[in-house]
């Protein structure tokens, strides 16, 4: 299963044990915002992350300040290259644009896309169910199945 349930073993995987967030060059503040609830980082923590890394793009939404016992967390804009935190990752979360949902496949990354429902002629949402659907990735339809989505 791409996603799995259980998350990375953080006694044999350690350096394994984190969830980068993309949202590419544009701005998806829904999905920093949910990856940013303390509801999404107990979950994460109890699937055995540690670490939680967030590329807000072009965003104006900032990560709040939380309890590191329960995740570590950074966050940037943007980046020239974000070939570290992909090959870092356990977990890729990522919108649904091409490049990005590339990137993390060719790293051989788990991913999860989210879908952004404020676009217009929201192709990201065909290029995300044609991904799940041959068994590329998981996904969420919009920020708030997220959850649901990381569950799986």
């Amino acid at each position: 299963q791409i996603l799995g349930k259980d998350g990375p073993d953080p006694v044999t995987e350690p350096a394994k044990a984190m969830i980068f967030v993309t949202v590419g060059t544009t701005s998806f503040d829904d999905l920093v915002k949910e990856v940013d609830s303390p509801s999404f980082q107990e979950q994460a923590k109890a699937l055995g992350y540690t670490r939680l890394v967030v590329q807000r793009g072009r965003g104006t939404y900032r990560l709040s300040q939380r309890d590191p016992a329960i995740l570590e967390v950074e966050s940037f804009d943007l980046k020239p290259s974000l070939e570290d935190e992909m090959s870092s990752a356990s977990l890729v979360i990522s919108h649904a644009g091409a490049g990005s949902i590339i990137e993390a496949l060719r790293q051989k990354r788990r991913l999860l896309v989210v879908v952004n429902p404020a676009l217009m002629d929201n192709h990201q949402l065909e290029v995300a169910e044609a991904m799940h659907q041959r068994g590329h990735c998981a996904m969420a339809a919009e920020p708030r199945q997220l959850h649901s989505a990381l569950a799986e």
